[in-house]
């Protein structure tokens, strides 16, 4: 069964992007065919990647005539199992356009059920939003099995957090995703970032998974077009981003 998962917090800076990549990547090299859509019209996960940025979920969202196949819109990352569904500038005339059409909230959860997206040959399907409420973010919460909300360790990243929690209660799905606050930026000497570390813990409880630390090794894998497993793959960032990994495949087998 395929599992989707919203990457999402209407605040920006948080690592939306960076964890998107990695946790991608992380299950891809356990074996899972993963896709990466990228809803955000910054696009930057193909530069995360090393890859152009192209109009591929525009081109999916909007363009009926003739419909595309995924063949004409996926492009192969160039690493085993790991796909891109690139975004540019032109997914923000998506958002707008499906607005005007009449479309609603399950727009995008149809279209990631029909049978060329769930045929069995995908695992993962991971939504990178943009910081922005409703439109394609508000979509993508409603697709979504999991959703995971970075929240970089300052007081504006937990009101974020909150938005998009309240976001998810007027949703009214009969079936909610699981949860889970990653905290990121963490700086353990700083004691304003031990503290937010505590209040989100204290607010989200079972919710907030460990913190990924502040650490250079991440910041320099865009320019690089890697990700952290492959530009530094022994950093105490690729293990903690590994955890991340393993907390993702447990929630999908139920555990």
């Amino acid at each position: 069964m395929m599992i989707t998962i919203a990457i999402a917090n209407q605040k920006g800076g948080v690592g939306k992007t960076t964890t998107t990549v990695t946790l991608a990547h992380g299950l891809a090299l356990k074996h899972y065919s993963v896709l990466i859509v990228d809803l955000d019209p910054q696009g930057q996960c193909s530069s995360h990647l090393g890859m152009v940025q192209e109009s591929g979920v525009f081109d999916l969202l909007v363009v009926n005539n003739p419909r595309p196949s995924l063949r004409d819109v996926v492009r192969n990352t160039g690493r085993k199992g790991l796909y891109l569904l690139p975004g540019n500038k032109r997914t923000a005339s998506a958002q707008t356009l499906l607005t005007i059409e009449g479309y609603d909230k399950t727009a995008l959860a149809q279209i990631l059920g029909e049978p060329r997206f769930n045929s069995g040959r995908l695992h993962y399907v991971i939504l990178d939003t943009a910081p922005s409420a409703g439109g394609l973010q508000e979509m993508a919460l409603y697709a979504a099995d999991i959703v995971i909300l970075p929240a970089a360790v300052d007081y504006l990243s937990l009101e974020g957090v909150a938005q998009i929690l309240g976001t998810l209660k007027t949703l009214e799905r009969l079936q909610p995703p699981v949860v889970r606050v990653l905290p990121t930026f963490y700086d353990e000497v700083t004691r304003e970032s031990a503290a937010n570390l505590t209040e989100l813990r204290k607010q989200f409880v079972q919710m907030v998974l460990e913190p990924i630390h502040r650490a250079v090794a991440l910041r320099e894998c865009p320019p690089l077009g890697k990700t952290v497993f492959e530009h530094k793959p022994d950093s105490r960032a690729a293990t903690e981003y590994a955890s991340v990994v393993w907390e993702v495949i447990n929630v999908s087998r139920g555990q």
